[in-house]
């Protein structure tokens, strides 16, 4: 499940989801003439992309199907708050009130309100919620029932340690990565550390969040294996923690890509170190190419480099083929958010006969958190996989 803020061509899906749920969950505890007149048969009876860009519109997707959405206006008060109703009680609520409440805490708001149905009462109380009053709204004619509910933030504003995030690839031989699974987790649930660690027989790649202590002792823990003595890490620092569990997954590849043979341990295209970034990607022979899926690129991206408008990264090989085969000594610079997608990208352009593949070192992040704001090309922000959404061009 993805999170992540909207975008306009989501209204109409958004203007469909508000209907149906109305109307087919809401009906439980709300007559047919009320729920008719709280979601009219006009789906655009309100601005969607006006409404949802003039607020913080989180957006849940799976599989490019959009499943729920929620606003965070900035004084504080969630507006639509909205869930599938094919995907109730799927985990996609509490997705996006974590992401609410992390752009909360971020803009330093030390109280949350809201105005809840009878249906979504409860999912507000479990989240800390507590009932103010209880009132009757007009609506086109009828009156309904909810609840006006709020939550303080004030505690956590107060807290004064910031958690780590560090993030991490490596390509290695990894046989034995399903027995690695069950340390690795426990030694991560002993440190309180929370995010997303996934090993596969090429290596391991993970964005995980804790305590300073934890995360050196997680990284010293990994070292310790010859196969990733090398394994180079990012950090950041969140005011907040980015993820509420931890997750030790077991994959095929580390990032689907489909094609077989390709072992970016082994050969992958040259590295070049953000301070060398610029030099490179102003070369107005050099192809620069975003190898992100189209969603990231439009939080931002590098000044005159082509978006393939890839849905998924696997797409990219048929991209290559349809675009760039015809001429394999251009010479093609790449980037991602982290670098592992360069990896595998660089290592494929380089079997399929390119002959100068380049790609940044460290990704997106490395370079944001090393080049000054005033030299740096990057234009917009960073889409980064977890309840940050983004983060800012100028640091990680």
């Amino acid at each position: 499940m993805l999170i992540r803020l909207f975008q306009k061509q989501d209204s109409d899906r958004i203007a469909q989801l508000f209907h149906d749920t109305v109307r087919e969950v809401n009906i439980r505890d709300y007559s047919l003439e009320q729920v008719k007149a709280w979601a009219p048969d006009d789906l655009h009876f309100t601005n969607w992309i006006e409404d949802c860009s003039n607020n913080f519109t989180y957006v849940a997707e799976e599989e490019g199907e959009i499943i729920g959405f929620a606003q965070l206006e900035t004084n504080g008060h969630i507006d639509c708050f909205f869930c599938h109703k094919d995907y109730q009680r799927c985990g996609v609520g509490t997705r996006l009130y974590r992401a609410i409440e992390a752009k909360a805490l971020e803009l330093k708001i030390d109280r949350l309100f809201v105005e809840v149905s009878i249906t979504a009462r409860a999912f507000f109380k479990s989240r800390g919620f507590k009932v103010v009053q209880e009132q009757q709204v007009a609506c086109r004619g009828e009156k309904l029932t909810n609840f006006v509910m709020e939550k303080s933030l004030a505690k956590y504003l107060e807290i004064p340690d910031r958690f780590v995030v560090a993030t991490f690839y490596h390509f290695a031989d990894l046989k034995d990565y399903r027995e690695m699974r069950s340390p690795i987790t426990d030694f991560c649930n002993d440190r309180e550390l929370k995010g997303v660690i996934l090993l596969a027989p090429e290596g391991i790649n993970s964005t995980i969040a804790g305590s300073r202590e934890g995360i050196n002792a997680l990284l010293s823990y990994l070292r310790s294996d010859p196969r990733l003595q090398n394994l180079e890490h990012k950090e950041a620092i969140s005011e907040v923690m980015p993820y509420n569990k931890l997750r030790v997954r077991l994959k095929k590849e580390l990032v689907k890509f489909g094609v077989s043979g390709i072992d970016p341990s082994k050969e992958v295209g040259t590295y070049v170190h953000p301070h060398d970034w610029n030099a490179l990607i102003s070369d107005p022979e050099v192809i620069v190419i975003d190898t992100r899926n189209i969603y990231e690129v439009e939080f931002g991206t590098f000044k005159g480099a082509i978006d393939p408008h890839l849905d998924f990264f696997h797409e990219f090989p048929k991209y290559v083929e349809e675009n760039l085969a015809m001429d394999k000594s251009k010479k093609i610079a790449m980037f991602c958010t982290g670098g592992i997608r360069c990896e595998k990208a660089s290592a494929y352009m380089l079997a399929q006969g390119f002959d100068e593949v380049y790609h940044l070192k460290g990704g997106i992040l490395k370079y944001l958190a090393e080049i000054p704001p005033e030299e740096s090309l990057w234009e917009g922000e960073c889409f980064v996989f977890d309840d940050r959404i983004a983060t800012k061009g100028s640091a990680i």
